[in-house]
């Protein structure tokens, strides 16, 4: 009877955490998505010619790259669920300030700290997430994952909405603050207290910049999977625009698509990481995306080149956490530093992935540009069968 009753307080415990770290990766999706989708209005508000509406959007990804480094070292030194708490409220106050942004210098600097508060919660509560794997004695990553891609889903909505029915920028950004400041109640109290620091204190404190050759070959098999997330999200639309009679589809059906195999294939990413194991799950996440990115761009029936599409997304959705899971849990260096500097590799994949598209489809063209993707979901293939354990 005691023990049964201790088994019903720990999975109440596990349960807790698995709903407040839960609750993390959605208020992460969901305010990214509300910035995303006020770009335009932001354009127009501040006349924002293309190429300076590019110049001002690399501020995010600069912040987001500025702080990886600085958020593993943090939480090396702090609990991360401190650290969580702490990017939540930067989130709290850049967004409003978001909205105050009279110029392109102003709007470069406030998405540079929005991008800095992204990714210092992105490693804190991505390393919760091994925390409760550890507690839970099994893989859990991909489903965290699912759902913050949930979380964009839904803040690509309400941003729609209230762009609809006339609210203005500052006001949706108002409305999303609010909600961050009122979740912390419910997710703050239940994060991991204590990440097992009698063990992570056994293990090297290696800098970000010395991870070793197996936490690399990781980032190398992430670095292959976030460069074609970045493509993907950035030409798709645009290659079936102009190279697909899409006559029943819109424009929009290969990114749906994708992104639909993203949220799919994350919830199932747990299972079917138990069930055949992580290499063989890498393994196969290459050749999928090799597959679906050979029949979006060689077959002429437009629903397999959607199939296409949807194979590439289902490849690439679990790299990501599967990688994130193997370098948190590997014994040498702490989990913080381990997925911030895989992440740091990993990111400048998905800073690259559009621009490099962009200058092979202006030596070639569009579709053959696209051609890598094939050549990067082989090469995260072959990597992870011949070093990944």
């Amino acid at each position: 009877m005691v023990r049964s009753k201790n088994a019903l307080v720990i999975m109440n415990e596990l349960v807790r955490n698995r709903l407040s770290i839960g609750i993390l990766f959605f208020l992460c999706g969901l305010n990214f998505a509300t910035w995303a989708t006020r770009i335009p209005d932001f354009k127009y508000y501040l006349k924002l010619s293309d190429a300076q509406l590019g110049s001002v959007l690399m501020g995010l990804p600069l912040g987001s790259l500025v702080s990886l480094p600085i958020a593993g070292w943090l939480i090396s030194k702090f609990n991360s669920r401190v650290i969580c708490i702490v990017a939540v409220f930067l989130y709290i106050v850049i967004i409003p300030v978001i909205g105050f942004s009279n110029s392109s210098i102003s709007l470069f600097t406030c998405l540079f700290f929005f991008g800095m508060a992204g990714d210092i919660l992105n490693i804190a509560m991505n390393t919760q997430v091994v925390a409760l794997e550890a507690k839970m004695n099994k893989i859990i990553m991909s489903s965290f994952h699912a759902v913050f891609s949930i979380g964009l889903m839904i803040g690509s909505l309400i941003g729609g909405m209230l762009a609809k029915n006339g609210y203005s920028f500052q006001s949706h950004f108002d409305i999303i603050a609010a909600v961050n400041v009122v979740s912390i109640p419910f997710f703050y109290p239940n994060l991991i207290k204590n990440e097992k620091k009698e063990e992570q204190e056994a293990k090297s404190n290696s800098s970000f910049l010395n991870l070793g050759s197996y936490l690399f070959v990781l980032a190398l098999v992430a670095f292959c999977g976030m460069l074609c997330e970045g493509a993907m999200a950035d030409w798709i639309t645009l290659y079936f625009k102009e190279n697909v009679a899409t006559i029943n589809y819109p424009s929009t059906i290969g990114f749906s698509a994708f992104a639909m195999a993203m949220v799919v294939g994350r919830f199932l990413g747990d299972y079917i990481s138990q069930k055949f194991g992580v290499k063989n799950v890498l393994i196969g996440n290459g050749l999928l995306v090799s597959i679906g990115m050979f029949l979006t761009l060689m077959m002429s029936q437009v629903e397999f080149k959607i199939l296409g599409c949807f194979l590439t997304g289902l490849g690439i959705s679990t790299i990501v956490p599967l990688i994130y899971s193997q370098a948190g849990n590997q014994k040498r260096i702490e989990p913080a530093i381990a997925i911030a500097g895989v992440s740091t590799i990993a990111y400048i994949g998905f800073l690259i992935g559009p621009v490099l598209i962009g200058f092979l489809a202006d030596f070639f063209e569009l579709q053959k540009a696209l051609i890598l993707l094939i050549i990067l979901g082989l090469s995260a293939s072959t990597v992870a069968n011949r070093y990944i354990k």
